[in-house]
């Protein structure tokens, strides 16, 4: 089980900097994001539902909305801190958002109807093995049929060396591009010790254990993106063939 962890262990959290430097200390920051609005399979007319797990301050559901002008958006995060920093960004869309204090897992365990896609970005690498399994199984059971899941997060290698190397290159950019030594710390302490990320391959695994077909869509170094669908009923029986 996922040690519990409080907003003390989340700085940004705490005290209101996420914004101020997350898109210069998460490598690819925009860039991935506007990847993962890419891999939606979906028409951009489309009436789709979407879960943001992790919304944080919004950027994953505003990027989504922006893109597809008829899609709903659920945004759920563990802190209300977090909500209060999302709603200015979403407020334009007020009216196909609805923004929930919860923790992910509980969150899916409790809802009633299933969605198009389910997207995170940076926030499952804060749960263990049993936890992603945990929450990938719950994923599975809200995803309509020829549903996907995107997950954009932070993830290790297998292979000692080419983990060393990966948080080396980390850790480059963060000395290049957040000049506040103080945030610098803050981030570098997150990442070191408060962080529980997997690789990529693992969890491709873990999701097509249950049920979710996966691939690795982009990878450089720490900073993946994951796909993952669930069949439509004609796609099983023509893979069992």
């Amino acid at each position: 089980m996922s040690k519990i962890l409080g907003i003390d262990d989340f700085f940004y959290v705490s005290d209101r900097s996420y914004d101020l430097t997350a898109e210069k200390a998460l490598p690819h920051y925009h860039e991935a994001h506007k990847l993962l609005v890419s891999c939606l399979p979906f028409p951009r007319d489309a009436r789709i539902e979407v879960i943001d797990l992790g919304v944080g301050s919004g950027v994953t559901s505003a990027y989504i909305l922006k893109n597809f002008p008829n899609a709903r958006v659920i945004g759920v995060d563990l802190f209300p801190e977090m909500l209060d920093e999302a709603r200015p960004r979403l407020k334009t869309f007020t009216d196909r958002v609805t923004l929930v204090q919860s923790e992910n897992t509980t969150f899916l365990a409790s809802a009633e109807t299933k969605v198009d896609a389910i997207v995170s970005a940076f926030c499952i690498h804060h749960q263990d093995e049993q936890g992603k399994k945990d929450l990938f199984a719950a994923i599975q059971k809200r995803l309509k049929p020829g549903g996907v899941f995107l997950m954009l997060d932070w993830t290790i290698f297998n292979s000692p060396h080419l983990r060393k190397i990966a948080r080396a290159n980390t850790m480059r950019h963060l000395e290049a591009n957040v000049s506040d030594a103080s945030f610098r710390e803050k981030w570098a302490h997150h990442w070191n010790y408060i962080n529980i990320p997997s690789s990529a391959d693992d969890m491709v695994g873990w999701l097509n254990s249950v049920g979710i077909r996966a691939e690795i869509v982009f990878r450089d170094f720490e900073v993946a993106l994951l796909s993952a669908s669930v069949l439509r009923t004609e796609e099983q029986i023509s893979g069992n063939e």
